[in-house]
Parts: C-alpha cells; sequence; structure tokens
C-alpha cells in the first residue's frame, strides 16, 4: 500500500510539472524555471555542455538558456566565432591532445566528415528526427540540421525595381559595382555556396561562368553575412548573395530590404548539430537531451521566431517562414567540397584577386 501511495504521488507531482510546462510562452534569454518535454525529468539530467558554434550569439544563447531553465541541473560554456574561427580552435586542441568541446554546431559539413573519419564523432538519432528528408540528416546520425539557413539574393526595395529571380539576374548592367558577396575564405556558407555552384558533375551548377560574370561587374566583397545585410539595408549595396534569415528579419523590422529563393534552386548552408565521442555518462545524457530539446515543436516555433526555417513545418504555419518543403535545393556532393576546398579557393583568387 504504501509502494503504491509513493507512486500515486510521483505521478501526481510529475503531471503537475508537465502541466506548467505546457502554459509556458516565454522566448527571452533569461534563466526563469521552465519545465522541458524532454524524456529525462530536470531532477533527473546533470551535465556540462560545451558548445562551439559559428551561429549568432545572441540566438545561440537564447536557446540554451531556454535549454537550461527545463533543466538546472545543466550547466553549459558556448565559444561563439566565425566557422574558420572555430575549426581552428578546435583543430589546435585535438592536436594537442584533446578538447573539451561537446556539441558542435557550425557551418562546415566537410570538416565534419574529416572529424567522424577520424571517430571523433558520437552518433545520435533522435526519434523525433527520422521523418527527416535526407537531405538535411547525416552519415547515418553524425548530425542533424535542426533548422534550415539557405543562400538566397538580397535587393535593396528603394534602388531595384524589378526583383531578380535566379542567379544570373544579378550578374546585369542594374547590379554593376553594386552587388556583393561573402569571401568564401572567411564564411563557412560562402564556401558551401561556391562548392554547389562549380561542383562539375552538377546540371544545375551556375558554373565558374557565374563568377567570372561577377569579377567583370565589380562585384564587392565581405567578409560575413552581417556585414552583407547592413550595407544592402542602408542602400550602399543594391543587392547581395546572403543567407536568408537575415534579409527575412529585416525586411520585418522596416528595412527596405527584400529576397528571393532562386527559381533554379537556392543553396542549403548546411550547420549541423554534432556531438563529440568524448562525453561522460552526465554528459552524454544533456547532450542528448539537447538535441532532442532542439527538435522540440515549441522551440521550432522559436527557430521561426528568430527567422529561420524549421525542420518541422508545422511550427511555420501561420507565419511567412517557408518549409523545407516549399524550398527548392540545388544538390551538394560533400565529397566534392572535401576534396577540392583548396583548389576551389585559389581558383577563386584568381579570378577576384586577394580580398
Amino acid at each position: 500500500m504504501k509502494k503504491f501511495l509513493s507512486l500515486l504521488v510521483c505521478l501526481m507531482l510529475t503531471l503537475g510539472l508537465i502541466g506548467c510546462a505546457s502554459g509556458s510562452d516565454d522566448k527571452s534569454a533569461d534563466t526563469d524555471k521552465k519545465e522541458s518535454s524532454d524524456e529525462a525529468t530536470n531532477d533527473e539530467l546533470k551535465g556540462h555542455l560545451v558548445i562551439y558554434t559559428s551561429e549568432p550569439q545572441d540566438l545561440v544563447t537564447e536557446m540554451l538558456d531556454d535549454f537550461v531553465s527545463k533543466n538546472p541541473g545543466v550547466t553549459y560554456e558556448l565559444y561563439r566565432s566565425g566557422t574558420g574561427d572555430v575549426k581552428t580552435k578546435l583543430s589546435t586542441e585535438l592536436d594537442a591532445g584533446g578538447t573539451d568541446a561537446n556539441v558542435l554546431w557550425f557551418a562546415d559539413l566537410g570538416y565534419m566528415y574529416d572529424l567522424d573519419d577520424q571517430g571523433l564523432i558520437y552518433h545520435y538519432s533522435p526519434e523525433s528526427a527520422k521523418d527527416l528528408p535526407d537531405t538535411y540528416k547525416y552519415n547515418d546520425g553524425m548530425g542533424h540540421e535542426v533548422r534550415a539557413i539557405y543562400s538566397v539574393l538580397a535587393y535593396n526595395t528603394t534602388q531595384i525595381d524589378k526583383a531578380p529571380k535566379d542567379w544570373d539576374d544579378v550578374t546585369t548592367d542594374d547590379y554593376k559595382g553594386s552587388l556583393a558577396i561573402a569571401n568564401p575564405a572567411y564564411s563557412g556558407g560562402a564556401m558551401t555556396t561556391l562548392s554547389v555552384h562549380v561542383e562539375p558533375d552538377n546540371e544545375s551548377t551556375v558554373g565558374w561562368d557565374w563568377y567570372q560574370k561577377l569579377a567583370d561587374n565589380d562585384v564587392k566583397m565581405e567578409q560575413s553575412n552581417g556585414t552583407l545585410l547592413t550595407k544592402v539595408a542602408s542602400g550602399e549595396y543594391k543587392g547581395a548573395v546572403i543567407v536568408d534569415y537575415l534579409p527575412r528579419n529585416s525586411k520585418n523590422e522596416g528595412s527596405p530590404i527584400d529576397y528571393v529563393y532562386p527559381e533554379s534552386g537556392s543553396v542549403l548552408i548546411p550547420t549541423p548539430l554534432c556531438l563529440m565521442d568524448n562525453m561522460s555518462d552526465d554528459d552524454k545524457a544533456a547532450a542528448e537531451a539537447f538535441v532532442n530539446y532542439m527538435f522540440d515543436i515549441e522551440t521550432q516555433k522559436l527557430f521561426v521566431q528568430q527567422g529561420y526555417v524549421p525542420m518541422i513545418s508545422e511550427a511555420a504555419e501561420g507565419t511567412e517562414v517557408p518549409t523545407i518543403d516549399d524550398i527548392k535545393v540545388l544538390p551538394m556532393d560533400v565529397n566534392y567540397m572535401r576534396e577540392n576546398s583548396g583548389s576551389m579557393l585559389e581558383k577563386f583568387t584568381s579570378i577576384f584577386g586577394a580580398q
């Protein structure tokens, strides 16, 4: 009888906590205590996450603080920089004997495959991601997209009367000296876009001819997508090749900017969430719970609020954000990118010069 009463009390407490969680709609980055829909309760889940990322720090911190508020037994450290800097830091630490990083989230899918080939990635496939298209998950649990970003064509609406429809439309005289792209030597997204564009076996590719047209049209170069956004919104540039969530958010804030997904296909910028195979049992449980959290419907709605395309289409209902089914994606050969990144950068530099 005592055992039955104890179980009944535990059940009532659990249901009460879940009820509190379902009523929360706070997306702020504070540390108010909120319950999680993760399998482990916050009392059970312990561990320390060390996240290396190239994602915007304010948006990542918002998600991490929300996750920790639901799982207060978990702590985290965050290192955020550009993709190149993150890779350099991680590679240096690994060469020196090891790294504390256990969660990786940055825009270099080829590098993730390199780590996986070395046995450094922990494969984990959350149940909620099992129905994702193969485009958005990698190598049998090596990593997953938790939301999608794409290279698109953005333009200043006060300077461009007719919106571009496809990649070649921004090589015209309308954009001479006033179109900008990110430098693939610094931007992981720009490197992916370059690789997809010039794959020799890709019939959908625009090829090196497109980049030569840009150079002949006096294209400008920036190191980051954030700088591209600022300069298009201000009118310094008429247009840019940029990741989609930035002009979407800027447009919603009232800036004179708009964007299109190219008709022939957009470039998916892989930013897989991957786990390192260097974790204690507690850290591994926390890391798995964090991946689960990323696919929770409320987290997916938070991604939509941040301007991203969600993996779960239901999260975008009633918003202007498209779903992954709405966007035509150019095929990508990750092995081509892995094997030819150096030669691609050399040819890029030969066309545009050192930037």
